[in-house]
C-alpha cells in the first residue's frame, strides 16, 4: 500500500511538471516532484512543532562531502551538513546573511535525524521552525538580527504587472516551495501557497551569490511554477545559453512571473551568531 501511494505521488508530480514544461515551451523532461496534499500536522499540546526524538552526530569522513537531506512524513534526515548551511535552510537565508561564529561552523559536518511530535505532515514553514528550535537547543545557539548594507538583488514587479497564480490560502494543509536542477541544466521551481518570502528564501540559498530584498509589496500566497537554466551564481544573466535552452533566471522571472531583479546596494537582514557549541552525545 505504501509503495502504491508513493508511485501515485510521483506520477502526479511528473504530470504537473510536464504540464509546466509544455506551458512555457520547454522540452518535456521535468523531474521536479510537487508533493500531493497530506493530512496537516497537528500539535499534541497546541504548541510549535518540535522534534520528539532527534540525533545530531559528526558525519562519517568516508562519506564526505556531498550534502543531502530529505523528509518523509514527520521524519527528517540531513547528511554532511555544516551548521552555517543548516542555519541558512532553517531561517530561509542566503549565505551572506549568516555572520559571526567560529571556523568549525563552516568546516565540521553533521548528520541530523529526527521525527516531529504530533500527527499529520508538517508544511515547509513548520519544518523550519522545528529545525530552528533543534539547532538552538543542541548547538546552544545565541543569535541576533541586524541590518547591514551590502550588494544585493532587489526583487520588484516588472512592467505589465505580476503573473502569479493565487494559492487557496490553506497554508496549514499544504505549503511548500522547492527547486531542483543541476548547474547548466534546466531548474524547475514549484510552490504551493508560497509567499514571496518563501520563494526568494529558497531561490537565494540555492542559486544566488547575494541576498534578495523584496520590494514587490506582494503579501499573498501563490502557486509558483518557473523554469530556467541554472547558471553559475557569479554569472547570473550573462551566460551564453545553447539554442532551445530554458531562459536564464532574470528573463524567466519577467516572462513567467512578471517580476524583475536589479543589482544594487541595499539594507539586508543579517542573522549574527553570538555563540554556538558543538553538540555533545545525543
Amino acid at each position: 500500500m505504501r509503495n502504491r501511494a508513493r508511485i501515485a505521488r510521483i506520477g502526479f508530480a511528473l504530470v504537473g511538471a510536464l504540464a509546466m514544461a509544455r506551458s512555457i515551451g520547454l522540452p518535456q523532461t521535468a523531474t521536479q516532484e510537487v508533493p500531493a496534499p497530506a493530512m496537516p500536522w497537528s500539535s499534541p499540546n497546541g504548541g510549535e512543532p518540535e522534534f520528539e526524538v532527534a540525533t545530531i552526530k559528526p558525519s562519517d569522513p568516508a562519506n564526505c562531502c556531498a550534502r543531502n537531506w530529505g523528509r518523509d512524513g514527520r521524519r527528517f534526515m540531513a547528511r554532511n551538513m555544516n551548521l552555517k548551511y543548516l542555519i541558512q535552510w532553517a531561517w530561509n537565508l542566503q549565505a551572506k546573511q549568516v555572520a559571526g561564529g567560529l571556523p568549525w561552523m563552516d568546516d565540521a559536518r553533521f548528520d541530523v535525524a529526527g521525527e516531529i511530535d504530533g500527527d499529520g505532515v508538517p508544511n515547509d514553514r513548520q519544518w523550519k521552525i522545528a529545525v530552528q528550535n533543534l539547532l538552538i537547543e543542541r548547538f546552544h545557539l545565541q543569535l541576533h538580527h541586524e541590518k547591514r548594507e551590502m550588494q544585493a538583488f532587489v526583487l520588484a514587479i516588472a512592467k505589465g504587472g505580476p503573473k502569479l497564480t493565487p494559492g487557496d490560502g490553506n497554508v496549514k494543509a499544504h505549503q511548500n516551495m522547492g527547486f531542483s536542477g543541476a548547474p547548466g541544466q534546466t531548474m524547475y521551481g514549484n510552490g504551493v501557497n508560497a509567499s514571496i518570502g518563501d520563494f526568494i528564501g529558497e531561490l537565494q540559498r540555492i542559486v544566488m551569490d547575494r541576498p534578495v530584498v523584496d520590494e514587490t509589496g506582494l503579501t499573498g500566497v501563490y502557486n509558483v511554477q518557473i523554469a530556467f537554466t541554472r547558471e553559475d551564481p557569479g554569472a547570473l544573466g550573462t551566460t551564453e545559453l545553447p539554442d532551445k535552452a530554458a531562459p536564464n533566471l532574470l528573463d524567466a522571472l519577467q516572462q513567467q512571473l512578471g517580476l524583475k531583479l536589479e543589482r544594487k546596494k541595499a539594507p539586508v537582514d543579517v542573522l549574527v551568531i553570538d555563540h554556538a557549541e558543538q553538540p555533545g552525545e545525543n
